[in-house]
């Protein structure tokens, strides 16, 4: 097999021959890896200190995963991570085609409409609402995310690993695209001055940093899987911990920001100093949203922090998970992703108001706010 001479020169032919000698040992080598340690005393891997994969990413020795094992052939890599995965692996895909086509026709649908109201023989294109961007960037992520759901994880070997891990970089940007609009959009109503709209200098820039760092993603995503070259889905992890702390940072300030914004409304709310009780409801919808990115957020900043900390100074070789709790651990981005868009979703549908217009045409909003804001500077 040509996957065969592709994993020769990670392991060797005789460590190959000298390591796995009888029928489980491919399996305590993938799933049981403790050089040094007690548990490994007796196995034939206990001199080294470094893992190294079998196979190219998505291959493994045919088998492996079995519970009677197997040797195989020197060399076998003719089984893909997907074969010992199994159902799950099918399920997660076509959860996620099904979710993000759903999701995708909704979106499309709505900012369709939203754009159709809008537009005059004036202004045939009109600026584009918080919630036309809310629906752009979501729109983006479903894209990629189907995709990705054809083959997840890439494990199947359908989406080569460095085109999976550009998909996966959209998502995390768009991701990180969309807590920064939110925010700052918020902000930007809590901050206007009568009916102007226009964002505050400080405000607008904070706004553009926001993106221009959370594009980073994306871009570092995609560029890490190159940084190991000889084998194909390594990366190193010192690069990929400080992409993880730096996005980690930016997830947290924005939350500080949101943080602060919320309480800032609360406490307008409190004195009554936000207007009719209509306003005072917009203003407790947007403190309620704002919440709940602040608990995504965290998780956010946890997760990015707990992947600085096992990954710098490392090299992260590919693997397949050996549990289904492990495969769920590994789809832990997409799941997180689908559930970000999914929010989107649900916060951003049309809801139906009681004003009628004069030729009986139910007025439509979303549950957002739609405010325009501008980014010109006002004096």
């Amino acid at each position: 097999f040509l996957c065969a001479e592709l994993a020769m020169p990670f392991l060797g032919d005789d460590k190959w021959a000298e390591w796995f000698t009888y029928p489980t040992a491919i399996h305590e080598y993938q799933c049981d890896f403790y050089p040094g340690t007690d548990a490994a005393k007796d196995k034939p891997w206990n001199s080294t200190d470094t893992y190294l994969p079998l196979c190219n990413v998505p291959y493994m020795p045919k088998g492996w995963a079995d519970e009677a094992g197997t040797t195989g052939p020197i060399g076998d890599c003719s089984e893909t991570y997907s074969v010992s995965y199994g159902a799950i692996h099918r399920i997660l895909g076509v959860f996620m085609m099904l979710a993000y086509a759903v999701f995708f026709s909704l979106l499309f649908t709505w900012y369709r409409a939203s754009r159709s109201k809008r537009k005059t023989k004036n202004t045939p294109h009109p600026p584009y609402t918080a919630t036309e961007k809310f629906y752009v960037g979501s729109l983006i992520i479903s894209v990629a995310g189907f995709i990705c759901g054809i083959d997840p994880l890439g494990a199947s070997g359908v989406i080569p690993n460095w085109i999976y891990s550009g998909l996966l970089g959209v998502q995390g940007a768009g991701v990180n695209i969309i807590m920064v609009l939110m925010v700052m959009n918020w902000i930007a109503i809590m901050t206007a001055r009568g009916k102007d709209t226009s964002m505050l200098p400080w405000v607008r820039n904070t706004f553009y940093i926001g993106v221009a760092a959370s594009m980073l993603d994306f871009f570092v995503t995609f560029v890490e899987e190159f940084t190991v070259p000889e084998i194909d889905g390594a990366y190193d992890g010192t690069v990929n911990g400080i992409k993880h702390f730096f996005l980690g940072t930016l997830e947290g300030g924005f939350c500080v920001l949101g943080l602060f914004y919320a309480l800032k409304m609360k406490k307008q709310i409190a004195s009554g100093g936000t207007g009719t009780e209509k306003q005072k409801q917009q203003v407790n919808k947007i403190v309620k949203y704002n919440n709940v990115l602040i608990v995504c957020g965290i998780i956010g900043v946890l997760f990015r922090y707990s992947r600085t900390a096992l990954r710098v100074g490392t090299v992260v070789y590919p693997a397949p998970s050996c549990s289904t709790v492990g495969f769920i651990m590994g789809a832990l981005v997409e799941i997180i992703v689908m559930i970000v868009v999914f929010a989107v979703v649900l916060a951003q549908r049309p809801s139906k108001q009681k004003k009628i217009r004069p030729h009986g045409e139910t007025n439509v909003s979303t549950t957002m706010a739609t405010t325009t804001t501008t980014t010109t500077t006002t004096t």
